[in-house]
């Protein structure tokens, strides 16, 4: 028996594949995310500031009484030794005004030298206890009797009193500079040539005069430093200033070399100033000294160095991406990646740096995340990655 083709079959066929096309179209289709994961790595919070280098000894030679300077022969960059002669001057006859600034001047360098010998007299046996303690402490840390950081702290505040006891030293030899200085410059006769001699070994940083002329008691000549030491004075905002404590590791990018140099915080300036941001904006901003560890020779004064206060660090830390945090209410969430499809998850974070968040709760490592989550995606949104 021959079987009928029901009429109208080809508009049925068409017509199922129609609403099978539409019902296929209306299908959720899966989000396209970008994906991120929960790893253990090195954190460091951190506050992030502009830094400038300098030496830590540099001195700027004046001329001690009015004269006629000549023969500056020390260029910048040129080498100089502890006493020797950067420059010439002709004093002309004292009168009586002009000799007593000699003399206030030597008074005041003998005043400033017993006064740094009396400091450092004091700070000696703070020292030695501080220096007792500090190897206590790390003999106690190798065996395990105490936390590091006791004993961090007890090294920091040795390095402070050793730093303190250098630069009454350097106020001393300073002193003794401007005693001698003085002293010439009362004793010359009218038309004697008299010598500007550096009070320390190292390189001239700045030429100020360039020529042969009268020059006023206290102009300067040119300006000397050493680069045995040198620091970095960092650009805070005082509310973040607040925060930092002598001792704090800091790091120091963008100098130029490939890798950061280390330096430690060595006080912060007790007066704020004020400086107007680049958006026109009142900031009240204090500058934080740190000693830089060790440095190397191309590294000059005034250099531009990118800083990082280390307020907290921390090694295997649990960590996700900011960019896959968002917040709901006072808690953090982030959408976690599982199946194929997203899941809504509650995170308790910790320290935070500049890209990371450390995870106290809600994830284990390896867990994928949602990066920069779109606003169409929910709790349950089949996900693609890209």
């Amino acid at each position: 028996m021959k079987l009928r083709r029901p009429k109208h079959l080809g508009w049925i066929i068409s017509g199922v594949i129609l609403l099978a096309m539409i019902m296929f179209a209306l299908l959720p289709k899966p989000i396209l995310v970008e994906r991120g994961t929960a790893t253990k790595q090195v954190l460091r919070q951190t506050i992030d500031a502009e830094g400038r280098i300098r030496y830590v000894e540099h001195y700027v030679i004046n001329i001690p009484i009015t004269g006629t300077v000549s023969n500056v022969a020390k260029e910048p960059g040129d080498s100089v030794q502890i006493g020797e002669v950067i420059a010439w001057y002709t004093p002309p006859a004292l009168d009586e005004r002009q000799r007593s600034q000699a003399t206030s001047r030597l008074e005041a360098a003998r005043s400033m030298k017993l006064e740094a010998q009396e400091q450092r007299k004091a700070m000696s046996p703070m020292v030695e206890q501080a220096q007792r303690r500090a190897e206590r402490f790390a003999r106690l840390l190798a065996e395990g009797a105490v936390p590091k950081e006791q004993a961090e702290n007890a090294r920091d505040a040795y390095d402070q009193l050793t730093k303190q006891v250098a630069a009454a030293e350097l106020r001393i030899r300073t002193a003794d500079y401007e005693i001698d200085a003085a002293r010439a410059a009362v004793s010359a006769a009218p038309g004697t040539r008299v010598p500007i001699t550096s009070p320390l070994r190292g390189v001239v940083l700045r030429r100020f005069e360039e020529f042969e002329r009268l020059l006023p008691a206290g102009s300067p000549v040119v300006e000397v430093g050493s680069a045995e030491r040198m620091e970095a004075v960092i650009d805070v905002l005082s509310a973040e200033a607040v925060q930092v404590r002598p001792g704090m590791s800091v790091l120091l990018e963008g100098w130029g070399g490939d890798a950061p140099l280390r330096a430690r915080v060595d006080k912060i300036e007790p007066a704020a100033r004020v400086k107007v941001s680049a958006l026109g904006v009142e900031e009240k901003r204090v500058y934080v000294i740190a000693t830089i560890d060790s440095a190397p020779p191309r590294l000059g004064d005034a250099y531009k160095a990118d800083a990082k206060i280390v307020l907290w660090e921390g090694s295997h830390v649990l960590t996700v991406p900011l960019g896959a945090l968002m917040r709901q209410g006072e808690a953090w969430m982030v959408y976690v990646i599982e199946g194929g499809k997203s899941h809504r998850r509650t995170v308790e974070i910790g320290h935070r740096s500049a890209l990371a968040a450390e995870v106290l709760r809600g994830l284990n490592e390896g867990t994928e995340v949602v990066l920069h989550p779109p606003e169409t995606l929910e709790d349950g949104s089949s996900v693609t990655l890209q």
